[in-house]
């Protein structure tokens, strides 16, 4: 008898799933995929959207499959698109996506469902799931289930949801062109890559004048393409097994950071923080310096990409304790190297600086909503009105924002099935991906993947990386 495989949330990871489905060539299977129209086999990300919301990623870095990274290239030769570019829109990735996946539903015969599920009972004497479509009453069963589905509540740092001029989720951009911009004065919460996706927008579509405004105040670095490939003495694939396999199941702080600073040496760098203090700065200053010292800033952007790579192991054998303290010397330049932007991207923003129609502030303890707009208020009790605030913080599942998720994680928490974990998302076994339950301990046949363990699974926001841990999955945990 067959068995039967859920893999609900057809975006970046749940192509993943099925893709390490498809590695395992089992023909025992049948497998049923579910999403909402708008998302099946594109994900939020790579949606339909404006040209000016790019891939961070040069074309050549990101792929349908991390085995074939040229797939990517091959498929925009064959269909016509310029391959000199060394960034394209985000939408045209979505459409090669959709075309990959095509090819993956007809070779494995998969059940396509274009609804939403909304939620999913557990039948402990089985370890079989009931899934409950959107409007339906009556379930399907199945032996197996992924959780793929990555539509996470936005972050509302300022807790201004339901406020009047109040964009709390910006995506798709495009749908900003149905607002009046005329003489606005804008505020950006957020610094990151999704404020920079904005910031173009607006400027090149309308007359605003943007304040953009973070805890950080980091905008990304500039991405340092072209240049030789680090020979790691350190951070090497040996030392990642000795420390991933101790006994004990445990790793200290001080091993991984005498690695880390062994090779910051060999690199040339004085220390940790006189690399930070030269080549990083908030604002404006941080773009120019990429631009200034674009050998360092490679160098430091591939060691910032290494511990991204070594912590998908490292982080979850870390203590409390350890994590805390990598995250106050470390994770806030580590992030901000790890997610570089597109030198175009910043040439836009450093324009639009030189002309008096961006600001980076820092400081901002609060925004308090008025009448017709915002304030805007510093630490020294100075004052700034908004008449749009625009939130670029993303998404991530806490528990203050658990009201705002889907149907279907509201559900899956609510009956206890999973957790939200400290460090946000839901809690997994990382070597398996297999999901934990507070009723019933680690769950045998559910998982969990990209979006939904970002924070277990450290960084977990890559094609690439999310990719690889959906066949850790198949590797470590299937038993079908």
């Amino acid at each position: 008898m067959k068995q039967t495989v859920a893999i609900l949330g057809m975006g970046v990871s749940g192509l993943a799933v099925l893709l390490a489905l498809a590695k395992h060539k089992r023909q025992d299977l049948q497998i049923f995929c579910f999403d909402d129209p708008n998302h099946f086999a594109k994900g939020i990300p790579f949606q339909d959207d404006v040209d000016s919301a790019l891939i961070n990623s040069p074309i050549d870095d990101i792929s349908f499959d991390y085995q074939h990274m040229s797939d990517f290239i091959e498929w925009m030769d064959e269909n016509n698109h310029n391959t000199e570019m060394t960034y394209v829109p985000r939408y045209l990735f979505g459409q090669y996506l959709s075309e990959r996946a095509d090819r993956l539903f007809k070779q494995l015969n998969v059940t396509l469902i274009k609804k939403r599920v909304d939620k999913i009972t557990y039948l402990p004497q089985s370890q079989e799931w009931q899934c409950y479509l959107q409007g339906e009453l009556f379930p399907i069963v199945f032996n197996h289930v992924h959780l793929a589905c990555g539509q996470l509540p936005v972050i509302d740092p300022y807790q201004l949801d339901d406020c009047p001029n109040y964009i709390a989720d910006p995506y798709p951009i495009n749908k900003l062109a149905k607002q009046e911009w005329q003489s606005k004065k804008v505020g950006l919460i957020g610094t990151g890559l999704a404020a920079v996706d904005l910031i173009k927008w607006l400027i090149a579509n309308t007359e605003v004048t943007i304040t953009c405004f973070s805890r950080s105040s980091l905008l990304p670095t500039v991405r340092i393409l072209e240049k030789t490939p680090i020979s790691w003495q350190f951070l090497t694939d040996d030392n990642l097994q000795k420390l991933s396999s101790s006994p004990k199941r445990q790793v200290a702080f001080e091993h991984f950071e005498a690695l880390l600073l062994s090779e910051l040496k060999v690199l040339g760098f004085k220390d940790w923080q006189s690399a930070c203090d030269q080549f990083l700065a908030e604002g404006i200053r941080g773009i120019t310096l990429s631009f200034q010292y674009p050998d360092q800033l490679y160098l430091l952007q591939q060691l910032a990409s290494r511990v991204g790579d070594w912590f998908t192991d490292l982080w979850p054998l870390m203590s409390l304790s350890d994590r805390e303290r990598y995250q106050e010397v470390y994770e806030k330049a580590i992030i901000n190297l790890r997610n570089p932007m597109p030198d175009e991207s910043a040439k836009v923003i450093l324009k639009a600086y030189e002309d008096g129609r961006l600001n980076i502030i820092d400081d901002v303890t609060d925004i308090v909503p008025q009448h017709s707009g915002f304030s805007l208020i510093d630490q020294a009790k100075k004052t700034s009105e908004l008449d749009v605030v625009i939130n670029a913080t993303g998404y991530q599942l806490t528990p203050s924002n658990l009201k705002s998720a889907t149907p279907l994680l509201q559900s899956i928490i609510d009956q206890r099935l999973a957790q939200i974990d400290q460090a946000g998302g839901l809690s997994i076994l990382p070597e398996t991906t297999q999901v934990i339950s507070p009723k019933y301990g680690i769950m045998p046949t559910l998982y969990a993947h990209g979006a939904l363990v970002n924070g277990v699974i450290y960084q977990n926001n890559s094609t690439i990386k999310i990719q690889k841990m959906a066949e850790r999955s198949f590797n470590s945990a299937m038993p079908y």
